[in-house]
């Protein structure tokens, strides 16, 4: 279960960068984008993908990782929906839930694979 969580965290971080590196580039998706919201989007795919190789090879920190990457984005996602819920785009708010979402699934498989 621990490999199936490993990818999904991959997946997760390299389609982060993708975006990110896109808006930064200058590509425009068609909504308003928030200016940090592409650089954090790049960082946490890095430290996603840093986190999924730790899962992989069942390093002890690898929860620790996890948790703090699924926090951050937490974080973020509440500031979207409140600080920031009038300037951000819906498309924005959905992503960022998706992700932590995504998380919660990898936190299960984890702890799946840990048994009970």
């Amino acid at each position: 279960m621990a490999k199936y969580a490993a990818v999904i965290a991959f997946v997760l971080g390299a389609m982060s960068i993708v975006a990110g590196a896109k808006v930064i580039r200058g590509w425009q998706p068609g909504w308003l984008v928030l200016n940090w919201l592409p650089v954090y989007n790049l960082v946490l795919g890095l430290v996603s993908i840093g986190v999924a190789l730790l899962i992989w090879k069942a390093n002890r920190y690898a929860l620790a990782g996890s948790l703090a990457v699924i926090g951050i984005h937490s974080v973020v996602l509440i500031l979207l929906l409140t600080v920031f819920r009038n300037v951000s785009a819906a498309q924005s708010m959905i992503a960022m839930a998706s992700r932590v979402v995504a998380w919660v699934v990898i936190l299960v498989l984890m702890r799946l694979s840990m048994g009970a």
